[in-house]
């Protein structure tokens, strides 16, 4: 390379740079609007209304404390596609008891109701939101109507399983 390419490399090395420097001091300050967020990535967030609905179910009390009357345990390793995820898989209870969810793995997991992520009715009977590795939830069943609900985990969707209120 000769001195008038190696000069001219320099130079637009440097005029890159600035305008680097120039475009971030301008632009670093420019707070997200929703007039410029638009993108075709961009997915809006659910109201507010459905994310209240998908929590009735859910009780804010320490699963420590309450007398359950019966156990949903997460596998460990229920994370990994094709291990078993929930034990009782099928899990059957009168309306007004209440469930003690214990996750025994290490990842988070949910107890949602619904096929899977795409189904419209999906989180709105229930749902235990994020149950960390090792800790435990409650689902309380007096505002369920008798029947089958299917449920799946949020974080992985091929978790699956069924809950009977009779």
């Amino acid at each position: 390379m000769g001195l008038n390419e190696k000069i001219i490399f320099l130079g637009i090395l440097g005029v890159g740079a600035l305008v680097g420097v120039v475009s971030y001091t301008i632009f670093s300050d420019l707070p997200p609007t929703p007039e410029n967020t638009k993108s075709i990535y961009r997915q809006d967030l659910p109201p507010p209304s459905t994310a209240q609905a998908s929590s009735k179910a859910e009780s804010k009390v320490d699963p420590a404390t309450v007398k359950a009357d019966a156990t949903l345990t997460i596998l460990e390793g229920a994370s990994t596609q094709g291990n078993p995820a929930y034990d009782p898989k099928e899990l059957s209870v009168k309306k007004g008891n209440i469930i003690k969810v214990e996750n025994a793995d290490s990842l988070p997991h949910t107890v949602t109701n619904g096929a899977g992520p795409n189904d419209p009715n999906s989180a709105k009977t229930f749902d235990t939101s994020l149950i960390m590795g090792g800790e435990a939830a409650i689902l309380q069943t007096e505002e369920i109507d008798a029947g089958d609900y299917a449920y799946y985990c949020t974080v992985h969707p091929y978790m699956t399983g069924t809950l009977k209120i009779e």
